[in-house]
């Protein structure tokens, strides 16, 4: 058995998913704060593991960005930018990591989304709403990594 991955969003290299040790950027949609953040893939869907910060879950931040009941938060209010999102949400919680599995895993739910995870290579320069690709679920599941196919 493989660890979660996804596909890129982009196209700008050659590799298709995003597997264990690649450096990648989760584009973060305008209603959220907008921008980027970049990091070291980790397996799994955990971000920021062992560089010290809190660490958070991409299925979490999934869940939260698609405004998921019942969802566990350290603050008055729901989490609504992406800097309250990891710094109240929890996303690393079992409960609010499974919110974000259960809507963010087959590709006929994903492409039922506002907002799905985007996340691309560490050179792509554009924001969220400029990006046309969506990332589904690696059916690999970034035990090897993969290529993408040539264009005929």
């Amino acid at each position: 058995m493989g660890s979660f991955s996804w596909l890129r969003a982009d196209r700008l290299t050659k590799r298709k998913n995003i597997a264990k040790g690649d450096s990648y950027k989760i584009l973060i949609p305008k209603e959220f704060g907008g921008g980027y953040i970049k990091d070291v893939y980790h397996d799994y869907g955990m971000v920021f593991l062992g560089e010290g910060e809190e660490e958070a879950d991409l299925f979490g931040i999934l869940a939260y960005w698609n405004k998921c009941k019942g969802m566990t938060y350290d603050s008055e209010t729901y989490p609504s930018t992406m800097a309250d999102i990891l710094e109240y949400g929890r996303t690393y919680l079992q409960s609010n990591r499974c919110a974000g599995i259960e809507i963010g895993t087959y590709k006929e739910d994903i492409d039922k989304l506002k907002y799905p995870l985007k996340l691309v290579s560490a050179s792509y320069e554009g924001t969220y709403e400029e990006c046309d690709g969506i990332s589904y679920t690696d059916p690999d599941q970034g035990f090897y990594k993969t290529y993408w196919q040539p264009k005929d």
